[in-house]
């Protein structure tokens, strides 16, 4: 095969690696429900609304339509600062660490799949190779 044609190949491994059902996961976990979860719980917890949009990429508005689903659920709270009613905090509630831990070991069950079949310099050199695909991405803006 010529190093030309290997761009296909890497695109078509790509897109089928990152359908997979862990992947969507791990979408969701940056971006979605359970990116706030995660972030209140492991990150820190007591936050504006603002902040989370800022620290999770999310604009404005979907992040209202996030913090009212999980509050329907039971999993977060959220209140007003009481110097300053614009400010709404979002704390996570006993429901929503139950629900962010349970994500959390899910994630790392499916990857720890990979460590059986990869050697320790196997999933080095991945993580390696990664980092240089990461930074060139940073770089490029693709």
């Amino acid at each position: 095969m010529k190093y030309e044609d290997l761009g296909d190949e890497l695109y078509d491994l790509l897109a089928e690696f990152l359908n997979r059902r862990i992947n969507r996961t791990v979408q969701d976990s940056i971006r979605g429900e359970y990116g706030v979860l995660r972030y209140l719980e492991f990150i820190q917890d007591n936050v504006t609304a603002g902040m989370l949009s800022e620290q999770l990429h999310v604009v404005p508005g979907r992040m209202t339509d996030i913090l009212k689903s999980l509050e329907n659920k039971k999993f977060i709270t959220r209140y007003r600062d009481e110097e300053d009613k614009r400010r709404v905090y979002v704390s996570i509630t006993d429901t929503g660490r139950s629900e962010a831990e349970e994500k959390r070991n899910y994630i790392e069950s499916e990857y720890k799949g990979l460590f059986k079949i990869l050697s320790k310099e196997d999933t080095k050199e991945l993580i390696r190779l990664l980092k240089i695909v990461l930074s060139y991405s940073n770089s490029t803006d693709i």
